[in-house]
Order: structure tokens, then sequence, then C-alpha cells
């Protein structure tokens, strides 16, 4: 597991390189090979992939572009076989979700990084970097139109483009569950309540492909059980809010050194509710966490 988390470090790291040279000649070649990469790891094993992601885009707001980037890309590959999408379609928003942010790169980390509010001059980058993305990528060489289109309206909510409205939702999910200097994330049940676009009828149709597909909680994220006990989501369970997790702080607030697999699908292990990253004092060995998320996939 330590050769797993080292490949996805060794993926942000050279996708932050990237990113900061879009104006480099064989940047959308050195893309494509990223992308290859990427999909292979996470097709390796999603819910492991997902609890490493997650929780490295939930604990830190350090090299937070590139964090974001490769999280939104993962759920957006995750969720889009629920919504039925063409294959053309599943292409262009996955390249979409990795690019759409390539104009103000540096800026993202800068702004995680600063204790206040964005000023003038971040505020216009910000308010254009949609426009500035996509004209950067049609001067690297991207010819995609859909893919130009996804990233120049990623912030647009007439898009009438369910891909592009697809991706609006995950970037939004992503930047709650991720903190700031400036503030700390949301609890994952509060992120993806205000995604589900929810009416009379309940969610609509994206609303709907996030919920079955991620969880009420995805992997990675904290959760606190029905006994008190405050664990890490490993990987979904056959129902939305019933996950397989591993305790890792008993209910009087101490550290767990052996965690175990549990499955909240118990009455006695369900889950009473969510927690954002900052309230848990604990120092996750991830490394231990993948290796009980891929043993209980293996069992299974």
């Amino acid at each position: 597991m330590d050769d797993w988390a080292e490949r996805w470090l060794a993926l942000e790291t050279r996708l932050a390189a990237l990113l900061l040279r879009q104006r480099e000649p064989d940047f959308v070649p050195r893309l494509e090979a990223l992308l290859a990469q990427a999909r292979a790891l996470l097709d390796e094993d999603v819910d492991a992939a997902l609890l490493w992601l997650v929780q490295v885009g939930t604990t830190s707001h350090v090299g937070y572009s590139a964090a974001h980037a490769l999280l939104c890309w993962a759920l957006v590959r995750t969720v889009a076989p629920a919504l039925a999408l063409p294959a053309a379609q599943r292409e262009a928003l996955e390249r979409a979700a990795l690019t759409m942010n390539v104009a103000m790169t540096a800026l993202q980390d800068e702004l995680a990084a600063q204790p206040h509010a964005p000023d003038a001059r971040q505020r216009a980058v910000i308010d254009t970097h949609a426009a500035a993305s996509a004209q950067l990528l049609r001067e690297a060489g991207v010819g995609d139109a859909h893919w130009l289109a996804i990233v120049e309206q990623h912030h647009d909510p007439a898009a009438p483009d369910i891909a592009t409205q697809l991706l609006q939702r995950v970037d939004r999910y992503a930047a709650l569950l991720s903190p700031r200097r400036s503030r700390d994330g949301r609890d994952s049940v509060e992120a993806m309540w205000k995604l589900l676009g929810t009416g009379e009828a309940g969610p609509d149709p994206i609303g709907a492909a996030l919920l079955s597909t991620l969880g009420v909680c995805p992997p990675g994220a904290f959760v606190r059980l029905h006994d008190g006990r405050i664990a890490v989501v490993l990987r979904r369970g056959a129902q939305p809010g019933e996950p397989w997790v591993a305790p890792v702080l008993d209910a009087q607030g101490r550290p767990i050194p052996e965690p175990e697999v549990v499955d909240t699908h118990t009455p006695a292990h369900a889950m009473e509710a969510a927690l954002p990253a900052a309230q848990v004092r604990v120092r996750v060995q991830q490394a231990r966490l993948l290796r009980l998320a891929r043993a209980r996939a293996a069992a299974a």
C-alpha cells in the first residue's frame, strides 16, 4: 500500500507541474499519458482510490489545485456511468475535470493557503478563469470542442449539457469538503445535501446518480457511529447510508491502534452523523486504512 500511495502522490505532483506549464508544446500528450495512468490506478480499486483522494482533499490545503482536479476527475469518472453518458461525452468530461481551472492553478493554491477572502485582483481572475482556461487549452492544441465547451461553461448556471452540469456539482462538492486556511471543510452529508437538486419528487437525475454511486458518505469521509466511535469510511455498502468503515477513535476520543473493518448495516454500528475532517483529532494511518479497504474487497 505504500506503493499505492506513492503512485497517487506521483500523479498529483506531475499534474501540479503540468497545469503550471500549459504553454509548453507537449502539454496535451503529457496530459493524455497522465490520464491513462490515473485511469489504470483508479480502475484497479475505485473505493480505495476514493479513500486516498478524499482523505488528501479533506485533511490538507497544501497543493490544493492538483488535489482538487484529481478528486473531481475521479468523481466524474465514477458517477458518469450512472447517467448513461455516451463515451465521447465521458472522454471530454474527464479531460475537462483535470483542466477546468488551468488558468488559475497558482492562484488556487494561493487562495487555499491565505487566511482571508479573495481581494479585487484575485476576484477578477476567479470571475474570468473558465473562459481563460478554455482559451489556454485551445492555444495548447486542444481541438475537442466538447472538452473546451465543458471547461468554458463549468460555472455557467445555464449550461444545458448534462456532462457540464455533473462537473459543476462535483466541483462544488469537492470544494465544500476541502479545507482552506480561512475555513474548515464541510462534512460529507452537508456537502451531498447541497448537490441533490431535491424537489417535491426527490433528487434530480444528477443528484440521484451522485447519491446512488457515492453513497451518503464516500470512502475517505469521517463519520460518528451509534456507539460513539469515530470512523473513516473504507468502502461503499449495498445501501447509500451503510458503508464499511474503520473506527480510528473510541467513544472517549482515544486513538484505536489497530482499526478493524465494521459494517454499518449492523444496527449497533450504524452511522449516526458525518463529521468534518477538522473535528477529528487523530493522525490517520492511511496506508493501514488502504490495506483494510483492499482486504475487505478481497473478502467480498
